[in-house]
């Protein structure tokens, strides 16, 4: 069994119940970390023994605290929640109240089974060290009979996930535009149906993994530099795609 996932959020057995819209919240603030750190664990395709392929950090208020080995397959780590720095940090960019967290969790969990612990606070401290990043190309279109390039990065963050999109002149190697283009919450639930981007005549389509169209920009106004995209879909999908975006 190989190590594949690493999270992070409020014990779901304690808070479920009482304050799950409270959980649910705090899940959502630290879903960027905890997908940061799956992806670059999975890299290291560390086997475990054969008990739990994920460490989870749960956080409660109680005054007992254990790491055991919960359904299905999960390495669970309790540690104490301080509720009242959480209320001061949260949807800040500073991290630190986090990555100390997962720090810990991580120590503990070496204390109990066999984990690559080294390995674990060296992307730790990556992750830290780089401002608390998680992005990533999601594609690079050229398109050289209009002289540009289209670069669409992918910003997966503590209050949304967002696509940005670009247009490099390709004679110039210059940025000439870029804007924010789509954006969720920060849930994979909802933006992990996002896959590929694709030209198809006279459109560049956002492109879903079961290869329906989500957005569309007309290539004629990308290479006058406008980023204009047209969201696709029934209402719902509109408001998923377009969080928090001022127009």
């Amino acid at each position: 069994m190989t190590l594949y996932y690493i999270a992070i959020g409020l014990d779901y057995d304690t808070y479920s119940l009482r304050e799950n819209d409270y959980r649910y919240e705090f899940q959502l603030k630290t879903r960027f970390i905890s997908n940061y750190l799956s992806k670059e664990i999975r890299k290291l395709k560390f086997k475990t023994d054969g008990t739990f392929n994920m460490i989870n950090i749960a956080l409660h208020e109680n005054q007992t605290y254990k790491i055991d080995i919960k359904p299905i397959d999960v390495l669970n780590v309790e540690l104490p929640f301080d509720r009242a720095t959480y209320e001061k940090i949260k949807g800040g960019e500073n991290c630190d109240f986090y990555i100390s967290l997962i720090e810990r969790g991580f120590k503990d969990a070496a204390a109990f089974k066999d984990v690559p612990l080294d390995d674990m606070l060296t992307i730790l401290n990556r992750f830290k060290t780089n401002g608390c990043k998680n992005e990533w190309l999601l594609k690079k279109l050229k398109l050289k009979d209009d002289n540009i390039e289209l670069i669409f990065e992918c910003q997966f963050t503590t209050n949304y996930f967002q696509i940005v999109a670009s247009i490099r002149q390709l004679s110039t190697k210059r940025i000439i535009s870029k804007e924010v283009i789509i954006r969720t919450e920060a849930d994979e639930s909802v933006f992990d149906i996002i896959k590929d981007v694709k030209c198809k005549g006279e459109y560049i389509f956002i492109v879903s993994r079961f290869d329906d169209d989500i957005a569309k920009f007309k290539i004629s106004d990308l290479a006058k530099g406008n980023i204009d995209a047209e969201l696709i879909g029934n209402k719902k999908l509109k408001e998923q795609f377009s969080f928090n975006i001022k127009k």
